[in-house]
């Protein structure tokens, strides 16, 4: 879509729909439901991993503007208008992507998933209201689909430039729709790319699963590294390597490089970056074969990287919160969401915390029942944190509210995430 964004689009066409219906209540006539004519490139894990755990009704997904080799992209068409969502269902889209002299057609077919999109800060808008006891009176007014086929680039790709056109057959007839392009950008490239930082590299980080971007994987550790260097005391190793383990994971083709580059990584990032590898399920034997026996035996035997969704009460559960927020950073699944929603039934141990604070007692060691106290504090301000500044989790959380699978015990605390003094900063801290 260029530069525009598809929130500021769902905006304008909220703006113009609300115009529509004030002529509407004077005039009975409805607003017919159309195709916009922009189209949206959905990275293919939205459609496969991230809408599965939502409701009907979303944040949009990022339109995505970078591709690395072996990654795949979805069509996304968008309808306002009255019954839009009907409307989507009758339409009929077929899409073609040239790229390097060649053009690969897809035929005319249903979308595979539509969804009704919020409008951008919906979500902020609907708890202000409801704060007030309001109900907000406009959740939604444009709908998304996505295609049921995708568009994956060649695992030897070069550098380029992608453009992907559409046409739409719909009820009101066929429609052509506005071209978009996107950047190719191979693995030798992407890899050149360093961070200036680990605050650089923390923004790469939290949201790499709305721009996945494998070709920096191997820049990101070294970075990573240099960061532990400087400061022994803090954990960027853990978090990173539960960041990168779970990107490659989701990735081999990108796995395949990463492993590829580790003969000439310094001992350091070599070392670490094997042990990320085989953490993930891959070979790494072809290369630790062709290193010096002095190293081969520095490697032996391959350390196991703690597991992010082990919440057996330690002192460590507040590291593990900080995995599952890697990994979530690292895919956009929803499996370490539900996790750390999960020790919000932990609340009872946090009362005893809490009872135990106010006495001025001081305890001697951490117990169980208090790590998960505190790991409870710890989850449900991270938990607001991320519902306020990540669409999807906020989507996610939506979902786990009408889930049968999840309890009613943390449902509550859930509902509660803005309101508890429990999870403001100072006392999470």
């Amino acid at each position: 879509m260029g530069s525009v964004s598809l929130g500021a689009l769902i905006l304008a066409s909220a703006f113009s729909c609300l115009e529509a219906q004030d002529v509407v209540s004077s005039s009975g006539k409805p607003t017919p439901a159309k195709i916009e004519k922009q189209i949206m490139l959905i990275g293919e894990p939205v459609v496969q991993v991230e809408w599965p755990h939502t409701l009907k009704l979303v944040n949009a997904p990022a339109n995505v503007t970078l591709l690395d080799p072996g990654q795949c992209i979805r069509v996304g068409v968008m309808a306002t208008g009255d019954n839009r969502d009907a409307y989507l269902d009758q339409t009929r889209v077929l899409f073609r992507v040239r790229f390097n002299d060649q053009t690969e057609e897809h035929a005319l077919a249903a979308f595979a998933q539509t969804k009704q999109m919020k409008p951008e800060g919906g979500d902020f808008v609907t708890a202000a209201l409801a704060a007030g006891g309001i109900k907000n009176p406009l959740l939604t007014m444009a709908s998304l689909g996505a295609t049921a086929d995708k568009w994956c680039v060649p695992a030897n790709a070069a550098d380029g430039t992608a453009t992907v056109e559409a046409e739409a057959e719909t009820p009101g007839g066929r429609v052509k729709l506005t071209s978009a392009t996107v950047k190719i950008e191979s693995f030798a490239t992407g890899s050149k790319k360093t961070f200036k930082g680990m605050e650089d590299l923390g923004n790469f980080s939290e949201a790499y699963y709305r721009q996945p971007n494998p070709a920096r994987l191997v820049p990101a550790l070294q970075m990573a590294i240099e960061a532990q260097t400087a400061n022994p005391k803090s954990d960027f190793i853990g978090i990173a390597a539960a960041f990168l383990c779970a990107a490659l994971k989701a990735d081999p083709l990108a796995a395949k490089d990463f492993l590829s580059r580790m003969p000439a990584q310094t001992p350091l990032v070599r070392g670490l970056g094997l042990d990320i590898l085989h953490a993930a399920g891959y070979e790494i034997d072809s290369v630790i074969k062709t290193l010096s026996a002095k190293e081969q035996e520095k490697l032996k035997p391959i350390p196991s990287l703690p597991d992010p969704y082990d919440l057996s009460p330690t002192r460590e559960d507040f590291g593990h919160l900080d995995l599952m927020w890697s990994t979530f950073g690292a895919t956009g699944e929803f499996k370490p969401v539900a996790t750390i929603a999960s020790t919000l039934a932990w609340r009872a141990d946090y009362d005893e915390f809490d009872k135990m604070r106010k006495s001025g007692t001081h305890p001697s060691e951490i117990t169980p029942s208090l790590a998960r106290g505190l790991a409870y504090m710890a989850a449900g301000w991270s938990m607001e944190s991320f519902q306020r500044n990540d669409p999807l989790v906020a989507d996610y959380i939506e979902f786990m509210f009408a889930s049968p699978d999840i309890s009613p015990e943390i449902k509550t605390e859930l509902k509660r995430l803005s309101t508890n003094p429990a999870f403001k900063r100072d006392n999470a801290n």
